[in-house]
């Protein structure tokens, strides 16, 4: 694996970077796909097998799981294939604790695992350290995938300041999932054909490329620097070389509860990021958003309860999650009933003002790293590459854009960008 001292960086990587520590990027397809496994419930409500995990029988396999959505209007299909790890066996009684590092590979047990929540938070952390000054280095024979280096106990600091708690064995694991489980992302073939070769968008899995530094018997809490390098997968990298994310709120995302409720954070991000009235956003003045219980359900991934009851029960506590925490103004029921039995609810969401002031910030964000590109390049054109800089260069770009955001504070940059100023 190439060092970050060889790789060159590059403008969109320091665009990517955002120096307020409360918010994140959302990579809009690749954030809303169902993407992760949450655990199946039984008749009691409880979890019957830890998040998304599977244990394969012998010479047998487990199955992939396979899930409808869509993205502006499209309908696309995701594939994700567990991943195989292994682990020490459950501790007997009486038995002392052994390092991971010391087990005897022979006597570790084999699972298969899907990402599940654990996987949601660990990724989003690690995308909150890579808009950090600096983080990003191209690699590659082309300079063209993106790399990041940091530490396990990085990670667990972050999760910390969240008021989240995973150690190190724990954080360690959930990136080896998510640096084996396969992610496949096709579009849905049309009625009456067959999908054509080459028509996936996405198949990698989160971290394509990933290595850690072999770690030591020290105790866990033993703060060493055990570097990890990984790749982005090529959609997120290719959403980075063409400025196609979308600043959201990482606080937002790290207080939601739910794996649901953050999946609905983004997802609406993702349908009010389409609106191109500025008026509107400025004045509050959109519709609101439209979802079905039996939507929430499908796209996000979630699974459902053995009693329709319940699994209602936990989309309205999902949805109304989001007007507690203030993104959403508020959110109007509508129940389709049999009798006394309800099928479904439609909720009718209307956002905060807190939730389109962070969208307006984010748009002037979006447009003011589009100028400073396009004042880089020269043209107007998407470069076909990743456009590399100097550190002087970086700092510059950084400058560049401090300015345009503090000179702009009533939308110029957005204005001019769509040829209105």
């Amino acid at each position: 694996m190439s060092s970050n001292k060889t790789s060159t960086t590059a403008a969109q990587l320091v665009l990517f970077e955002h120096e307020d520590r409360s918010q994140s990027h959302l990579i809009a397809m690749y954030d809303v796909a169902p993407r992760f496994v949450f655990p199946a419930r039984g008749p009691s409500g409880r979890d019957e097998t830890a998040a998304g995990e599977v244990q394969a029988a012998k010479d047998q396999f487990v199955r992939s799981v396979h899930r409808d959505f869509d993205f502006q209007g499209r309908s696309y299909r995701l594939t994700l294939q567990p991943a195989r790890i292994y682990r020490a066996p459950p501790k007997k009684e009486g038995d002392a604790a052994v390092p991971a590092v010391a087990q005897d590979p022979s006597t570790m047990v084999e699972v298969e695992v899907f990402p599940g929540e654990r996987e949601q938070i660990v990724e989003q952390v690690i995308r909150r350290l890579a808009m950090d000054r600096s983080r990003l280095s191209l690699a590659g024979e082309n300079r063209d995938k993106v790399q990041m280096k940091f530490s396990l106990y990085e990670i667990k600091r972050e999760l910390r300041a969240v008021n989240r708690t995973l150690d190190l064995t724990n954080i360690r694991e959930a990136l080896d999932v998510l640096a084996r489980a396969r992610i496949i992302i096709s579009r849905s073939p049309d009625a009456g054909r067959k999908p054509g070769r080459g028509s996936n968008l996405l198949e990698s899995t989160a971290f394509p490329v990933m290595a850690i530094r072999g770690r030591s018997d020290h105790v866990e809490e033993d703060e060493t620097t055990e570097e990890t390098y990984l790749e982005f997968n090529p959609l997120v990298s290719s959403a980075i070389r063409n400025l196609e994310f979308q600043p959201v709120s990482y606080r937002w995302l790290m207080k939601l509860k739910s794996p649901v409720s953050r999946w609905l954070y983004n997802r609406l991000s993702v349908e009010y990021g389409e609106v191109s009235d500025i008026g509107a956003l400025l004045a509050c003045d959109v519709q609101p958003v439209t979802l079905t219980a039996d939507e929430i359900v499908k796209y996000s991934g979630m699974n459902e309860w053995s009693r329709r009851r319940d699994t209602l029960r936990v989309v309205t506590a999902a949805v109304d999650a989001l007007v507690e925490e203030g993104i959403l103004d508020r959110v109007e029921k509508d129940f389709d009933k049999q009798g006394k039995r309800i099928d479904d609810i439609t909720y009718i969401m209307t956002p905060s003002k807190e939730f389109m002031a962070q969208l307006r910030r984010a748009k002037q964000l979006e447009a003011a790293n589009t100028l400073v590109l396009q004042a880089i390049t020269g043209s107007t054109s998407k470069p076909d590459g990743f456009v590399p800089v100097s550190s002087t260069q970086a700092t510059e770009t950084r400058q560049r854009r401090v300015k345009r955001l503090s000179t702009d504070e009533d939308d110029a940059p957005l204005l001019r960008l769509r040829g209105q100023g």
